[in-house]
């Protein structure tokens, strides 16, 4: 697993799974298109705060500006600021999100879709 500031793929990712226990995390994934091709995992630990749309097409993730951070705190309040939390910008096609939480980290496999991400495992979803 690689930690990163940004990541852009032409690749369409979906919100793979969310979780509040274990430091709330959530894992984006672009599974294989082929049998021959990789799946791509993005993950974010220490979830404060997110809007997130179900799937992003061409997918690119950045941190948030100035200007986006006091959108995001008139929000959620300060708070996951002062601990040093960070803002991902989440953009893809014509949808934007974002998640505030911890560094922005991604895994690359040839593993198949319903094969562990590589991350720390999240309790499944019921």
């Amino acid at each position: 697993m690689i930690t990163t500031d940004s990541f852009s793929s032409d690749r369409t990712f979906t919100v793979w799974q969310y979780t509040i226990a274990h430091h709330s995390r959530v894992l984006l994934r672009s599974p294989r298109r082929t049998d021959r091709d990789s799946r791509i995992d993005l993950h974010v630990g220490g979830v404060s705060a997110m809007f997130l749309r179900p799937s992003y097409e061409r997918i690119t993730i950045r941190e948030g500006t100035e200007d986006e951070r006091r959108r995001v705190i008139s929000l959620v309040g300060p708070d996951p600021f002062e601990r040093g939390q960070i803002l991902h910008m989440i953009e893809g096609g014509h949808t934007a999100g974002f998640v505030l939480g911890g560094p922005l980290q991604y895994h690359e496999s040839h593993a198949s879709d319903d094969e562990p991400s590589g991350f720390p495992p999240m309790p499944p979803t019921a």
